[in-house]
C-alpha cells in the first residue's frame, strides 16, 4: 500500500463465516459521514459466502481502499494481526464482521483525537435479533497518560475488548503488539498492556459501536469458558510481568488478576481450583494489593480461602 495514499484510519474486519452479517457489517463503514479511511477485510477461511461477499464489494468500489486478504482459517486474533500487517492508516479500529457502526462514528472519533494521541476509547450497545438495545453510556475523560487512565477505563463495560478503542498505528507497532494467536480471548490479554504503555489516552462518551448479541459467538458458548481462562492465563504469564514493569501499574495488576479469578467462578469447583492453583504457580497473586479497605475482604479472601471465594462470588 503506497505510503503517499495514507488514510486516517484503516478499518480492520475479521470475518469467519458471518454471511449473514456482514454486508451491514461494511455497509457501516461505506456509509459513513467521515470518509478518510481504508478499510481492510481479512476473510479467514470461511466455508460460507463471507469470502466472495468480500471480494464482490471490492470489485464495485473504482477506487483502492477497500482491500481484501483471503487466509487460511486461523482464528481472531491471527486474523487481526494480519489486518495490523498490511495498515497502512494513521490509526487502527477494529470491528468485527457480526458487528456494525453507528451512524457518524467515524466523525465522532475524529473530532475527537489531538496530536500525540495513542489510545482513544469511544462507547457501544449492545443489539439483540428482536430489535432490542441495551446502551452502555459512559462519561468520557480528558487526555490522561494510560496509567491514569486504566483506573477510569476499568469502570466501563467491555473494559478490554479491542474494537472500543482507536489505536495509533505507529504506537501499536512500535512497541510491537501482536494479539496471541490460537487464543479465543485475546485483546483481554492485550488490551491492558496497550493502555498501560500509552502516554495519551482519551475517552468520548459517543456510542460508536453496535455489539450484536447471538448465539454460538464465543462470549455465549459455554463450551468455551474453561479454554477462555486457559487462553487468559496463559497471556498473563507474558503481559502481567511487562505491566509490572511499568511505574505505579499496581492497581491495574490488582484489577486485572482479581477480575480474571472472579470470572472463572463461572467454572466448576474443581476447574476453578486448578486455575486458581494455575494462578498462584505463576505468582499472580503477588498483584494483589487492594487500594481501599473497601476492596479488602475480597482480597483477603481470594489471596487466602479459594473455597470460601467461590462459594461467595461464583457467577
Amino acid at each position: 500500500m503506497p505510503q503517499e495514499n495514507k488514510s486516517l484510519f484503516s478499518v480492520i474486519v475479521p470475518a469467519y463465516n458471518v454471511e449473514d452479517y456482514l454486508p451491514q457489517c461494511i455497509d457501516s463503514v461505506l456509509a459513513q459521514s467521515f470518509q478518510d479511511f481504508e478499510l481492510i477485510l481479512v476473510d479467514d477461511g470461511s466455508t460460507d459466502r463471507t469470502g466472495e461477499i468480500c471480494d464482490s464489494v471490492a470489485g464495485d468500489r473504482t477506487n483502492n481502499r477497500i482491500h481484501v486478504i483471503h487466509q487460511p482459517n486461523s482464528g481472531l486474533s491471527a486474523a487481526r494481526n494480519t489486518g495490523i500487517k498490511a495498515a497502512n492508516g494513521k490509526y487502527l479500529i477494529f470491528l468485527d464482521g457480526d458487528d456494525y457502526f453507528e451512524e457518524g462514528a467515524l466523525q465522532a472519533v475524529q473530532k475527537a483525537l489531538e496530536p500525540g494521541l495513542d489510545v482513544l476509547r469511544y462507547q457501544a450497545q449492545e443489539v439483540f435479533s428482536d430489535g432490542r438495545e441495551v446502551k452502555y453510556p459512559e462519561s468520557g475523560f480528558a487526555t490522561l497518560t494510560g496509567v491514569e487512565a486504566f483506573a477510569k477505563l476499568a469502570r466501563y463495560h467491555y473494559t478490554e475488548n479491542a474494537w472500543l478503542y482507536a489505536y495509533r498505528r505507529e504506537f501499536f507497532v512500535d512497541n510491537g503488539f501482536q494479539y496471541a494467536e490460537g487464543c479465543i480471548a485475546e485483546d483481554l490479554g492485550l488490551t491492558p498492556l496497550i493502555i498501560a504503555c500509552a502516554h495519551k489516552v482519551k475517552a468520548i462518551s459517543d456510542i460508536c459501536y453496535n455489539y450484536r448479541q447471538r448465539e454460538g459467538s464465543i462470549m455465549h458458548d459455554n463450551t468455551k469458558v474453561s479454554r477462555r481462562a486457559g487462553d487468559i492465563l496463559r497471556q498473563y504469564h507474558e503481559t502481567l510481568p511487562k505491566i509490572a514493569a511499568i511505574p505505579h501499574t499496581e492497581s491495574i495488576l490488582h484489577y486485572l488478576v482479581v477480575s480474571f479469578l472472579t470470572s472463572a467462578t463461572a467454572l466448576k469447583y474443581d476447574d476453578f481450583l486448578h486455575t486458581y492453583q494455575a494462578a498462584k504457580k505463576a505468582g499472580m497473586l503477588q498483584y494483589i494489593h487492594p487500594a481501599s479497605i473497601k476492596a479488602l475482604p475480597r482480597a483477603l479472601i481470594l489471596k487466602h480461602f479459594p473455597r470460601l471465594f467461590y462459594q461467595i462470588y461464583r457467577h
